[in-house]
């Protein structure tokens, strides 16, 4: 993206674990379709405001997928777009310093979103780890946000769907347990109650 400093955002995580209802949360509307299905997100999603959308239209901000604009909202689950495709939406309630990327599952069955999201990984300043007390220790996820903070990016480990019990005590260990098994040094984290 041309002009000021971007900060590329990315929402990722392993499946089920919210991170589209995380995205939402962030981006202060709904711009990516919910589902409560598993694995609903298939094709990433990018946000940012006009200047910034027509800046990613026009251009190629994902090595190896096409920015295509998202004409109905449910593209983004939509198995039948190409998996190259990378879906672009407009939304002035976003600065034009920064943009948000809904990323499919890091750890999908299907091998083409590990290459989506390693794409985006390369790509991203800030990847948001959305994790839940079921894949916070994922071997796959564990992975994905290595090989992320080997390469300079800086992950902030969010526990969705948390207990509030002993001021989210659990959430905080599991968050603590994900940050050692990363290798996250500066341990700046955000629980999110069920």
């Amino acid at each position: 993206l041309a002009g000021k400093d971007v900060l590329v955002a990315a929402v990722a995580g392993g499946t089920n674990t919210g991170k589209s209802t995380v995205f939402n949360l962030l981006a202060g509307k709904e711009l990516s379709p919910v589902r409560a299905t598993a694995a609903a997100t298939c094709r990433p999603l990018l946000v940012g405001n006009q200047h910034r959308f027509d800046q990613g239209v026009a251009g190629n901000l994902v090595p190896g997928l096409q920015a295509r604009f998202q004409a109905h909202d449910t593209d983004p689950i939509d198995r039948s777009a190409a998996p190259d495709t990378l879906f672009m939406k407009a939304s002035d309630g976003l600065p034009d310093h920064m943009v948000l990327l809904d990323v499919p599952d890091v750890d999908s069955i299907d091998l083409i979103n590990w290459d989506v999201a390693e794409n985006i990984q390369a790509v991203c300043d800030v990847l948001i780890a959305v994790l839940t007390g079921e894949k916070y220790q994922d071997e796959q996820v564990i992975a994905y946000f290595r090989q992320a903070a080997d390469s300079g990016r800086v992950i902030l480990p969010l526990m969705n769907k948390a207990n509030e019990a002993q001021d989210f005590e659990v959430a905080r260990a599991q968050l603590e347990d994900f940050c050692q098994s990363v290798g996250i040094e500066e341990r700046i984290f955000f629980v999110v109650p069920h």
